[in-house]
């Protein structure tokens, strides 16, 4: 389609696009150009953080000339990614609401060799992409994979709760990251972007009500205050949902209970600047994920036949020194809220940014994290957390726009406090209620930079460096045995300087087709076990790890844009992997404690496929394929020494030799969908049947894990039917999850003399309305 616009409209238009980070046009310029193959529109390029704008398209002409603007809307989402270094998922708003992603752990069916668990029973999710990733129950240390909310970095990833809605699209980048914005890390990234105001005043809300008297509420309202003053505000509020049960009494727990608000508002003084200001608040009182029994070592409690059983009581004592009521049952009390600050500037030669952001949690959880009545492991997490980030970039394009580049500075200040209680009274070797604070203070400054450079037509160069100093303190550490003793440790502290690097080519063999390869090397600061502390050893900080990955790919757009295919293969060299280990202290048990595995290898491939065959109809197919081996590391053998005890009631640790083992890590990650969209049905509504699937590999809980020390393999299967109408703007959805009802469990973990389970959901029916004025 041909679209007019005036040269100072424009402007705004493309400097309002790099703030909200969305592609908006897509240009093409010159008859000489068309030849050459196809870039990402400077708009496009201005919201991808690796490379930078063309200063000569963003400066707009001082007149009111009236140019021609030829725009495609894209049949798939990420086009700008399809000319980039690395593989990407780009998971669209459309596909974000029909895959039912309410919260980030949802993330996991849609792409490649991505996997988002929580533990213990609380909602802190930890990510593994292409099998690195960090297992951090008391979200005290920088995750492996990184998140990001409208490009501000969440260090610590239990911040990211409560504000999955109101989207616009998620992009997973795998690999290490960091060399164009942001913090540096080992595993990749996850950067989620939120809705932006519009010009035009848009409002709207969806409700969602499915089986066990679930609900989903969403409402936004967007528009302009004033020609240069843009807002939009949005919400949702999430209720009921409870499948699992107490298996003594009946009880149903599981119910959600959570709501959110997020408030944006630009300003655009001038035709080179965009001012925004953003707010997210939350509040989350949902029950626990409480989880059930696969295999307890008293041999009190034989394994749950019924995954969908748990237990709990509530020691009175217990409830008394931590202040909840005594019939409480396993449940949240975490309120998150967070503010930003971006400011972006075009100079005529370059365009600065400026990003401040301030996050704040207060986390109250009440979990039960061995799924039996016992006052075994019955804990109470309460946390402080602020984190202060600010972030300078300058991007430009120079030497007749064959040189693109980027440079900036990263800097965080994280103030946190945490204090956990464990009640194992009713452990007769043990017999005590434990309490655990410390503080932890960090900050965190990187300085990056990343240039591409065009050696021949089609053919680029990439090279980039970060470096980044991280120190952190673990202090205040004090461990009171509660009627028997009482301690107050020395301060630790742990200080990371390093440097990563990463060189790539790109060729485009036609404007259609790429191929690229690319050599990276990322590392993650090292931290501390903030777990339930019995020994001075524990508070020893873990090492920094670094990783060095190598990477091929291809990524191809064909038959006019209807069929998308990109591949990559990858070969990770992983150096001191940080993982949560186990320590035996008897007579208390196996407790938590991270280590450094010293060598590790992955290796893998990925694979995915779009496509529009006909009008209407849309195909997807996502495949990950990976292997983890252990090159060398030696540690206690949980299974074993588990099992010795279970026969002998007497603790004994059994240490193995791990080198050649596979790391456990699910092999095999399958999803895809099929949806077609009719034509006029009655000359008034169209109808959308829509199918997806998902399948994801056995997962080991330690190395050479079976039995209830392995998660099985498991297939889901989802189905809906959209009705709306031609001309309107409400529409009608049905659907069912997990089709079949299958029986499946997304989590583990062990605790002291219990194994513990965390069930996936039964199958949801539910229906969905919607309207957008």
């Amino acid at each position: 389609m041909i679209c007019r616009y005036s040269r100072p409209l424009l402007g705004r238009l493309r400097v309002a696009s790099f703030l909200a980070g969305a592609t908006a046009l897509s240009t093409v310029a010159h008859a000489a150009d068309a030849a050459k193959p196809a870039d990402p529109s400077p708009a496009a390029k201005a919201s991808q953080p690796p490379k930078a704008q063309s200063p000569k398209a963003q400066s707009p002409a001082p007149t009111n000339e009236v140019i021609n603007v030829l725009a495609r809307p894209p049949r798939f989402a990420g086009a700008a990614a399809q000319h980039e270094l690395g593989s990407t998922t780009t998971i669209s708003s459309e596909v974000l609401v029909a895959r039912h992603v309410t919260t980030v752990t949802d993330l996991q069916n849609l792409v490649p060799n991505l996997t988002i668990q929580t533990q213990g029973g609380s909602n802190a999710p930890d990510f593994y992409l292409r099998g690195i990733g960090l297992s951090d129950y008391t979200q005290n240390n920088t995750p492996s994979v990184m998140t990001y909310f409208d490009d501000v970095a969440y260090p610590l990833a239990a911040l990211t709760s409560g504000m999955m809605f109101d989207l616009q699209e998620v992009n997973v980048d795998a690999g290490p990251v960091g060399f164009a914005h942001g913090m540096a890390d080992t595993g990749g990234e996850v950067r989620i972007r939120t809705n932006g105001p519009s010009r035009a005043l848009h409002y709207g809300l969806s409700e969602d009500i499915a089986s066990y008297n679930r609900s989903k509420t969403n409402v936004y309202l967007s528009g302009s205050l004033a020609d240069t003053v843009q807002f939009r505000i949005a919400g949702q509020a999430l209720e009921g949902g409870a499948f699992r049960f107490n298996r003594a009494t009946g009880q149903s727990i599981g119910n959600a209970n959570a709501g959110g608000f997020r408030a944006k508002l630009d300003w655009e003084p001038d035709t080179k600047t965009v001012v925004r200001l953003g707010f997210d608040w939350s509040q989350d009182n949902s029950d626990a994920m409480a989880g059930f029994v696969r295999q307890d070592l008293t041999g009190q409690f034989p394994p749950d036949r019924n995954i969908y059983a748990t237990g709990w009581k509530l020691n009175p004592h217990f409830a008394d020194l931590i202040g909840i009521p005594r019939n409480a049952i396993p449940s949240n009390d975490i309120n998150s809220w967070a503010t930003s600050l971006r400011v972006g500037r075009d100079l005529g030669w370059a365009t600065l940014t400026s990003i401040s952001s301030y996050a704040a949690q207060v986390r109250h959880q009440y979990i039960d994290r061995d799924a039996t009545p016992v006052a075994s492991a019955d804990s109470y997490l309460a946390g402080n957390t602020g984190v202060f980030s600010q972030e300078i970039r300058l991007d430009g394009s120079t030497l007749h726009n064959r040189l693109d580049w980027v440079a900036g500075l990263y800097y965080s200040r994280i103030r946190s406090w945490g204090e956990n209680w464990l009640d194992e009274t009713g452990i007769p070797t043990v017999g005590y209620i434990q309490e655990t604070t410390h503080s932890e203070p960090q900050q965190n400054f990187s300085q990056f930079a990343q240039a591409r450079y065009t050696l021949l037509p089609g053919l680029k160069l990439t090279a980039g460096i970060e470096h980044q100093s991280d120190d952190r303190q673990f202090n205040d550490v004090d461990i009171i045995m509660r009627g028997i003793s009482s301690h107050r440790y020395p301060d630790h502290g742990a200080l990371t300087n390093q440097f990563s690097g990463k060189v790539g080519l790109q060729y485009q063999v036609t404007p259609r087709v790429m191929i690229y390869g690319d050599i990276r090397r990322g590392v993650k600061p090292g931290g501390f076990t903030a777990n339930t502390t019995l020994v001075p050893s524990q508070l020893d900080p873990f090492k920094p790890e670094w990783l060095l990955a190598y990477e091929a790919g291809f990524k191809t757009e064909l038959f006019d844009h209807r069929l998308r295919i990109n591949g990559a293969a990858y070969w990770d060299e992983y150096h001191d992997q940080q993982t949560l280990g186990v320590l035996l202290i008897p007579p208390y048990g196996m407790v938590g404690d991270y280590i450094n595995v010293p060598r590790s290898t992955i290796w893998g491939t990925e694979l995915q496929i779009q496509a529009n065959p006909l009008p209407g109809l849309t195909l997807t197919q996502n495949l990950g394929y990976e292997r983890g081996q252990y090159d060398d590391y030696s540690t206690l053998n949980t299974g074993a020494t588990g099992a010795h005890y279970l026969m002998t009631h007497q603790w004994q640790a059994i240490y193995s030799n791990y080198a050649g083992a596979d790391m456990g890590i699910p092999k095999l990650t399958l999803s895809g969908s099929a949806a077609y969209k009719t034509g006029p049905i009655f000359n008034s509504v169209t109808l959308t049947p829509e199918i997806d699937y998902s399948f994801r590999s056995a997962q080991a809980l330690q190395p050479r894990g079976s039995g209830p020390y392995l998660l099985p393999a498991y297939f889901l299967l989802n189905a809906s039917l959209t009705v709306k109408p031609v001309h309107g703007r409400w529409s009608v959805t049905a659907y069912a999850t997990n089709l079949a009802n299958r029986d499946y469990i997304v989590a583990g973990t062990l605790v002291t003399t219990t194994l513990m389970g965390i069930s996936g959901q039964p199958r949801f029916v539910g229906g969905r309305v919607a309207y957008d004025f």
